[in-house]
């Protein structure tokens, strides 16, 4: 049976969360985060419940050390009143897998789990066979080799295409930030072991993305919010159906807090970044566009580390099986 972490300071949302799930999962509950990580580093669990606004320490605070103890664990946050900055760090800090909003509907509360769970074994059985792969195969010296990543930009507004685009195929020491991101998450010292080159693709529609990557390959979409025929969320969750392996990153200058649940629950973008230059001085000032680029970067890269891990996984755990 799962065992999932409950954590909230009012004891009344933690025996409810109780009576909820006790039938089906094996439940630890506290009102107190710190109690929490202490339990944490003594038992094993599968998934954890935190609220957010809690007075010892907020939710995100508690869900990075807790990450820190058990990285494997399947994350939720739970909030009723969450600003938006914290919504944004929980995606991107903390890699939540879903936001529970309060109050919650209970058959959606009980559909994520069961996702969520499901996604989890899912990985940690691919690396258990890329680790069985690994013990019984002697590893190859890497090769210097240039991996081109293929990227899909989607922005109404041609401006901001132009500065994303340029960002991205100027030259940079992208093969140092990947290496330091790699070795950061797996302890290998050896990086990346490939230089990059970025081959990118401007949109200023979803209608023309989505039609362009249903006949060709791409590693990583970013899209603004706000376009002309659909919005960015949409677009994130139609091109999942179609190419899930692909990074997604969204772009909002003003996001709201349905969007940012939608964005973590139905399009599972790997990084929301919030970019307030949408208006025309913001966006001619050059020192507004450097520090624009270099956001974009920094998530570029850890949605490329994260995703290029993962695939790695698989292909590992798809050989073992092979021999």
């Amino acid at each position: 049976m799962n065992r999932i972490l409950l954590v909230d300071d009012e004891q009344s949302v933690l025996n409810a969360l109780r009576r909820e799930l006790r039938n089906d999962y094996e439940i630890e509950a506290f009102n107190n985060p710190e109690d929490a990580l202490l339990r944490s580093k003594e038992v094993a669990f599968d998934l954890v419940i935190s609220d957010y606004m809690m007075p010892v320490m907020n939710g995100i605070q508690f869900l990075k050390q807790f990450g820190d103890i058990q990285p494997d664990a399947a994350r939720f946050i739970l909030s009723g009143q969450a600003d938006m900055d914290a919504l944004i760090s929980a995606i991107n800090e903390t890699h939540i897998y879903r936001f529970i909003a309060k109050p919650w509907d209970k058959a959606e509360l009980r559909s994520c789990i069961a996702q969520a769970l499901d996604f989890r074994n899912v990985i940690l059985e691919s690396r258990r066979q890329a680790n069985l792969y690994r013990r019984t195969h002697v590893p190859s010296t890497p090769q210097k080799t240039q991996k081109i990543y293929r990227v899909i930009l989607v922005d109404g507004d041609n401006v901001s295409l132009t500065v994303m685009r340029r960002g991205l195929i100027q030259d940079t020491n992208y093969e140092g930030v990947y290496g330091a991101m790699r070795q950061e998450i797996t302890l290998d010292e050896t990086g990346g072991g490939h230089g990059f080159k970025f081959v990118v693709d401007a949109f200023t529609t979803a209608r023309h993305a989505l039609e362009h990557v249903k006949h060709n390959d791409c590693d990583l979409t970013v899209t603004a919010q706000t376009l002309p025929d659909m919005d960015g969320t949409q677009l994130l969750g139609e091109l999942q159906k179609i190419r899930p392996d692909v990074a997604r990153i969204l772009i909002g200058s003003n996001p709201d807090k349905p969007l940012i649940s939608q964005a973590i629950n139905e399009a599972q973008v790997h990084s929301l970044l919030c970019l307030y230059w949408n208006t025309a001085e913001s966006k001619s000032d050059i020192g507004r566009q450097a520090l624009y680029v270099h956001q974009l970067k920094t998530a570029i890269m850890q949605a490329l580390t994260a995703r290029d891990l993962l695939l790695e996984e698989r292909r590992l755990s798809g050989l073992h099986r092979q021999g």
